[in-house]
């Protein structure tokens, strides 16, 4: 099954200042997750819809997943930079 990806306005405004490699990062990290969405970590111990996970050596998403509507929603991005 593969998720659809939203993207809040709080993390569309932070990637207008990724580098490009950042960018690419990311890009690679959500192909993964819209095939796999659990691989990643849970956010909170006994919410397993509630993930976060690295985007190579740049940063970290936040994300929900909502197995009934097949929807990944990227709802925080912390960049190291």
């Amino acid at each position: 099954m593969t998720y659809q990806v939203r993207l809040a306005a709080a993390v569309l405004a932070r990637m207008k200042n990724l580098p490009d490699a950042a960018l690419n990062a990311l890009v690679e990290r959500t192909a993964d997750l819209v095939e796999e969405p659990w691989d990643a970590q849970a956010l909170y111990p006994g919410r397993r819809d509630y993930r976060h996970t690295t985007f190579g050596d740049f940063g970290l998403i936040h994300f929900h997943v909502d197995e009934q509507a097949v929807l990944i929603t990227m709802y925080e991005l912390v960049w190291a930079g």
